[in-house]
């Protein structure tokens, strides 16, 4: 709505300033004003009204002529449009899935007008989502070339090949160990070294429809698209919302999520027992306080308060992709951001972890100074993939089912739940937005009984 301001005029007249409020196309404020000089000379109820019919049709066309451009667009070109006016308060996760989705939704919905799209078209996409059926081959380095591709990659240098945007240094980490890689990626290493991709590679075949939760991400990014346009009212409706796509989402069902049982949690903390402590802190941390991989990572060693036994969490270390690299960012929403007390057997850990750690700090000149705790001998930090491996090979060794470092959360989670600790106690410790998430995924292991303190002890003291 216009807000009108009289302006008196040096030749005694007065003339009124118009201004109204609208969101340009990212989505920002912003004003525009114009004048009227009331060439009627009207005063009284006749001014008021010319004034507010003059203030009100200038309005609408000045809000139908900044979207005219927009009546036109194609879903693409507004998923674009959403995407620069989100991007500086996306994470860069976020940001890469975001660009992923968008290029699957615009192969369907090809040059169609955005405005133009309605919820049958929409419910088609998501039907065509669930029987969808993807086929991909990926490459393996044949086992007898392990070594020699190894000490190729070593050669040319992983640092080198990442630094010059040829390859990224998983990539070439994964290709090493002779673990899958994409097939592209492969070629690309193979066309780095001089090799012959046959001879050193093998291709392998995959084949299978998108699981549920793979459907839903291209749900939530739908939703977040026509919600910003009806914030910019190009339309009114939001047929990407739950209430149009009721019962058409439905994928492979989820696979029910892989734990570690209570013999085997407590086999995996004896097994680190006496083991090289840069190697086993993150795996202490990781099982003690159930954090997620990019959270151990960002653990400085400002965020511990050895006094009073609390760790902070307030960052996040991970790996994008090639584009971004590395990067420290805020914690995944504001309630990941907490403060997490320390069993006897994590606090024990820690100080003497310290203590090495304080010593060859002073011993080597050249010694990283950032502080992260999951780090090499020289204070750098290490490349936060590798706390997967080191996990993998940890729970090898203690002969326990090979699990990623979300499924030992998952296990801390359900652990903590099921020996009694309340669920709004974990979900806060665990840093979920809601406890209506820890409910929905863990409601089969609660039970109400107090004291989450008590329960960390009681579980961690057998390995201690």
């Amino acid at each position: 709505m216009a807000t009108y301001t009289p302006r008196p005029l040096k030749n005694g007249k007065i003339n009124y300033s118009i201004q109204i409020k609208l969101k340009d196309s990212f989505g920002k404020t912003k004003f525009m004003c114009t004048t009227w000089d009331n060439p009627q000379n009207l005063t009284g109820k006749r001014l008021e009204k010319a004034l507010h019919h003059y203030g009100e049709e200038w309005e609408q066309n000045v809000k139908s002529g900044d979207l005219h451009k927009l009546k036109n667009a194609t879903f693409s070109q507004i998923a674009n449009e959403w995407l620069k006016a989100k991007t500086a308060k996306m994470s860069k996760s976020y940001y890469v899935r975001a660009v992923e989705c968008i290029k699957k939704i615009s192969e369907h919905f090809g040059n169609k007008k955005f405005i133009n799209l309605r919820a049958y078209e929409v419910q088609q996409l998501f039907t065509a989502l669930n029987d969808y059926e993807y086929s991909t081959v990926k490459a393996r380095v044949r086992e007898n070339k392990i070594e020699i591709l190894n000490k190729k990659i070593l050669n040319y240098g992983v640092r080198r090949a990442d630094k010059e945007k040829i390859i990224s240094r998983p990539t070439l980490y994964y290709a090493r160990k002779g673990e899958i890689i994409n097939l592209q990626s492969a070629k690309i290493i193979c066309d780095l070294l001089d090799l012959n991709f046959n001879e050193f590679f093998e291709k392998i075949e995959y084949k299978g429809k998108y699981r549920k939760e793979t459907i839903l991400k291209y749900k939530r990014v739908l939703s977040a698209i026509f919600t910003y346009a009806i914030k910019i009212e190009l339309i009114k409706t939001n047929y990407a919302s739950s209430y149009y796509l009721k019962d058409i989402i439905a994928g492979e069902p989820p696979k029910e999520i892989p734990i570690l049982s209570n013999e085997e949690y407590d086999r995996f903390l004896y097994s680190l027992e006496g083991a090289d402590l840069f190697k086993t802190i993150p795996l202490y941390i990781l099982s003690t306080l159930g954090l997620r991989c990019c959270e151990v990572c960002g653990l400085k060693w400002e965020d511990v308060n050895f006094e009073d036994r609390i760790i902070s969490i307030k960052r996040d270390r991970l790996y994008i992709n090639k584009e971004f690299g590395t990067i420290v960012t805020r914690t995944k929403t504001d309630g990941s951001e907490r403060q997490l007390y320390m069993c006897s057997l994590l606090f024990e850990k820690l100080k003497e972890f310290k203590k090495l750690y304080d010593l060859l700090k002073k011993e080597d000149k050249n010694f990283d100074k950032s502080g992260f705790i999951f780090c090499k001998t020289d204070g750098t930090a290490v490349f936060p993939h590798h706390l997967n491996d080191l996990l993998k090979k940890s729970l090898a060794q203690a002969n326990c089912k090979p699990l990623s470092c979300h499924k030992i959360r998952h296990s801390w989670i359900t652990r903590l739940i099921s020996n009694g600790a309340p669920v709004n106690v974990v979900s806060e410790m665990a840093g979920h937005s809601k406890p209506n998430t820890t409910l929905k995924i863990y409601t089969h292991y609660c039970k109400d009984i107090d004291n989450s303190k008590k329960v960390l002890e009681s579980i961690f003291k057998k390995a201690f």
